[in-house]
């Protein structure tokens, strides 16, 4: 791959524009289409599309292939108002969008303007890889908040994927994408549409979707590129040496001598002295370089062999919509969504040993024995090699289960959605009215190389289990025996049921045409179950969620709304509207909006919004993990009784003389892990917020026109889960988390979620485009949808100062992003295209602006060594198509045209992988194919 050069510049946007403003002369007359009232996104009354007043983006199914993008995830990480992460190392919830960086949960997620069942183990988004890609006939993106029509969640606006109304032909498309670079992460999808009858002249329709496309994984070991020892090292890192006094697992085991119960310096590992040569067919470990003491004479694993970049990811969709024409122009549709998605991510073989978990409520370490009766004993009878100084005292093993493979796991999502629902008009009014049941369902389970931990440690102390070779019959058999593959331990349900009604219609008429009201409501019913058994308590490596735990939720959402439209001049149009909305586990709140549309001249229209919006806590976070109390994360001073300057660095205090009457053991007062207090919160209350945009559109002439649109977001009681270091910083400041027994020692320290601090974020939007179509060269277009932010501004509490994090890691302490969530300062997306005759091409950039990396560690701050700013990435994707016919088309591209390295990134230093994986992948240049054929 190709290295980015240091330009500032987005050249390529200022080529785009150049051959706008070089053609202008040029252009010339089209055809303008017949105009229809249409509903748009963000409002319940029927205009038509160039009369909105908001800022809506919409995106073409056609201009989502034209891009390069193949999955609902690109099509998601590729919406330039967005911050969001495609699951790159893992994330088994799937993708969801983070709108204006304020995280999936502010971000309102529909299908065909309904709601769809949030992803089941979190509880507070969609995941967009259900949607069913085959079908979408446009993307419309509403980049404003939408609570006074949407209710919940529309806090940083709402993104509505709508399919096809019908289809009457069969077409059949495929497509692969390989990678130039060998190892993995090819991807190929196949889609089916099929439909039969005419509305206008049958009066129904019926049509079918089916969509399936699969990844591989791509090992760390296949682009050395991204975990060069140098690389790391320069970004401050450690390079990989085999010279350490802490012995860690490998395969054979390494083990500790043990005399009289307690640990010495010994260690070793019978294969040393063969160079580490094991008995298994690939070698995994190297011989430390150590010369004596603890870590000297052992095999070390080399890290760089198992690590994943990319899990095996796939997912199916099945989308069927009937329609029926009944009455006088009314439409009864039924629709059908049925989907399944996983994500099998890898992970080095399940090690054991005191250096590991032995389970996973307690977070307990224990040492791995092995005594002189087993066979396996080295110089035993099992025939493994005998080590100097080894005679018969205990042993204390650090095992990596190299023989089972690779840990996967499997993490499984599967959904439903059934939707009725009849529009049409009666007695002057445009109605719509509907009803749907939305259901997800998500198992985390185990597929390869997971045992039983407890199983392990039995298995080693009688004799059974081999933990320095291949096993014999009888240790196969008992790994078979306590083997947790296909087993699930996690798992979680979310179901929503819910109805709708919208009335809209004309009244008197005003200056500029027809005054519009709407009148609509909707009600939902949610429930939210989560069930962990004890397997992962067994197993703990790898797992998620809290062992023995079965939390459970629900709530009643009733809502209605009032929107009116006033065109009041033929250049000034009013819109507002209102939403009521009563839950039943926290009471009621109301929404209002307003907008304007001004439009002076034909070439300009201004445009603006005000409105309130709220997002109620998830049923997880009021009613998840019950409060549990459980040690601390890190080991801290006690700030009252073990005071000290430096309260966050721990072990700089001493125990305060005030307190020795209560005769407290310094070791569980000072540099230990304290008593916290987690889970979830019954007692949050909702987010509020304000918005506000303004902005214009001008066309100054045929085929070109241009928007900007300034946007403000402002929230306070942002539902947050403040972290250790954030109190032990000031624990002063936050003494009040501290809750103590009459006599000053701890009780706990509050971790639970809290209405915290507030957000304040601001930018500007900004979008261009331009066609021109030519005699005898045929259709030349520019455009570009880029969003600039100005502020985002997060504060850990009401009150507290704000601190700025444009082009820094995400507002942790506000939780309004995820840890490896970035505001850029600016990102677009430019495209150049070319249409002659049968014949498209088009030059799609991706482009982020620079930022500071995570910078975790004293030595990465700024003004020291290993400070690092990533530069501006760019990304180009070519693609090509040509109608061989009327029925068949072939398309060919190239994504990452010019093999761009990702941005090196400090990110994930400890698992040694060193790209930003928030912006860029690492397959590097990827060639695509695709074929569509229409019967």
């Amino acid at each position: 791959m190709q290295h980015q050069n240091g330009i500032t510049q987005p050249r390529f946007i200022l080529s785009a524009v150049a051959v706008a403003v070089l053609t202008l002369a040029n252009s010339a007359g089209a055809q303008e289409a017949p105009m229809q009232r249409v509903e748009v996104t963000g409002s319940s009354i029927k205009r038509l599309a160039s009369e909105n007043a908001l800022p809506l983006t919409t995106i073409k199914s056609e201009e989502l292939v034209n891009r390069g993008l193949t999955t609902m995830s690109e099509v998601a990480t590729a919406l330039t108002v967005a911050s969001t992460n495609e699951p790159v190392g893992g994330g088994g919830g799937g993708t969801m969008i983070n709108m204006r960086g304020l995280n999936t949960n502010r971000t309102l997620v529909l299908l065909n303007g309904r709601r769809l069942a949030n992803e089941a183990i979190g509880d507070s988004s969609v995941n967009v890889d259900v949607i069913p890609m085959a079908a979408i006939e446009r993307v419309e993106v509403l980049r404003d908040g939408a609570s006074a029509l949407y209710g919940t969640d529309a806090i940083a606006g709402v993104v509505n994927f709508i399919t096809k109304k019908s289809v009457r032909d069969v077409s059949v498309s495929a497509s692969a994408v390989q990678p130039e670079h060998k190892g993995g992460g090819e991807q190929r999808r196949f889609g089916l549409v099929a439909g039969k009858g005419d509305l206008a002249t049958d009066g129904w329709n019926l049509y079918t979707a089916f969509d399936t496309q699969k990844r591989d994984s791509l090992l760390q070991r296949d682009r050395p590129n991204i975990t060069d020892p140098a690389t790391i090292v320069a970004l401050g890192g450690t390079a990989f040496v085999p010279n350490s006094s802490s012995v860690g697992a490998a395969s054979p085991a390494n083990f500790t001598v043990y005399n009289a119960g307690k640990a010495t310096a010994t260690t070793g590992n019978p294969y040393f002295a063969a160079g580490c040569a094991s008995p298994f067919t690939t070698q995994t470990t190297v011989p430390s370089t150590r010369t004596s003491g603890a870590g000297s004479r052992v095999c070390v694993t080399d890290p760089t062999i198992y690590p994943e970049l990319l899990p095996e990811a796939q997912q199916t969709t099945w989308f069927t919509r009937g329609s029926l024409a009944h009455g006088d122009g009314k439409l009864l549709t039924v629709e059908l969504q049925l989907a399944r998605s996983f994500i099998d991510a890898g992970d080095a073989p399940q090690p054991f040993g005191a250096n590991v978990d032995y389970d996973r409520l307690t977070a307990s370490r224990k040492p791995l024995m092995m005594t002189k009766s087993s066979k396996w004993y080295p110089g035993g009878s099992g025939g493994v090699p005998a080590v100097a100084g080894v005679t018969g005292q205990d042993l204390a093993l650090n095992w990596s289960l190299d023989e089972l493979g690779r840990a996967i796991g499997h993490d499984v999502q599967t959904n439903h959605r059934v939707v009725v629902a009849d529009e049409g008009e009666f007695k002057g009014w445009d109605y719509r009215v509907g009803t749907s049941y939305a259901y997800s369902h998500r198992d985390v389970g185990f597929r390869d190389g997971y045992v039983s931990t407890p199983g392990v440690y039995a298995g080693v102390a009688n004799g059974i289990l081999n933990p320095f070779g291949p096993q014999d019959q009888a240790g196969r058999d008992y790994l078979e025996s306590i083997s947790a593959d296909g087993q699930v331990y996690r798992e979680g349900d979310v179901r929503y049921y819910g109805g709708d009604f919208n009335l809209s219609r004309t009244f008197m008429e005003l200056g500029g045409g027809a005054l519009g009201v709407a009148i609509g409501g909707d009600w939902h019913r949610e429930t939210y179950e989560e069930n962990s058994t004890m397997l992962g308590n067994e197993v703990a490596y790898n797992v998620t969620g809290t062992p023995g735990r079965n939390p459970s939720g629900q709530r009643k959402v009733a809502g209605m709304y009032v929107e009116l439209d006033a065109p009041v001049t033929k250049e000034l149009n009013l819109n507002v509207a209102v939403r009521g909305d009563h839950f039943s586990d926290f009471g009621s709140t109301w929404n209002p909006k307003a907008s304007f549309r001004y439009q002076p001249l034909k070439q300009l229209m201004i445009r603006g919004t005000v409105s309130s919006g709220f997002r109620a806590p998830t049923l997880p976070e009021l009613y998840g993990t019950p409060r549990t109390l459980s040690p601390s994360t890190s080991l801290w001073d006690d700030p009252l009784l073990c005071p000290g300057a430096t309260p966050n660095v721990p072990n700089t205090g001493t125990p305060d003389p005030r307190y020795a009457g209560l005769n407290l053991d310094p070791s569980r007062i000072c540099n230990t892990r304290l008593t916290t207090l987690t889970g979830a919160n019954p007692d949050l209350r909702p987010e509020k917020a304000k918005t506000y945009t303004v902005g214009f559109v001008v066309e100054p002439f045929r085929n070109f026109m241009a928007t900007v649109d300034f946007w403000k977001i402002d929230m306070k009681g942002t539902i947050a889960q403040i972290d250790e270091a954030t109190i032990f910083r000031d624990p002063a400041k936050y003494q009040d988390l501290f809750v103590r027994n009459p006599d000053g020692t701890l009780q706990y320290i509050t971790k639970t979620r809290l209405n915290m601090g507030g957000l304040k974020t601001q930018g500007i939007d900004i979008g261009m485009s331009y066609l021109l179509p030519t005699a005898n060269w045929g259709r030349f277009g520019a455009s570009l949808d880029g969003t600039y932010t100005d502020k985002y501004q997060g504060q850990n509490e009401a009150g507290s100062e704000w601190i700025d994090f444009v082009g820094r890691v995400g507002a942790l302490a506000t939780g309004s992003t995820s840890s490896n969530t970035y505001v850029f300062k600016w990102k677009h997306t430019a495209r150049v295209n070319w249409n002659y005759g049968p014949f498209f091409a088009q030059l799609t950039q991706q482009y982020s602006s620079s930022y500071e990396d995570t910078n975790a560690l004293a030595t990465q701050k700024p003004g020291q060594p290993f400070y690092n700013v990533i530069e501006p990435y760019r990304v180009y994707n070519l693609t090509t198509s040509y109608k061989v016919n009327g029925n068949l088309k072939i398309s060919a591209g190239v994504n990452n045209l010019f093999d761009a390295d990702p941005p090196l990134s400090n990110q994930r230093l400890s698992s040694r992988v060193v790209f930003a994986r928030n912006i860029a992948k690492p397959i590097g240049r990827a060639y695509t194919v695709r074929a569509d054929y229409t019967f």
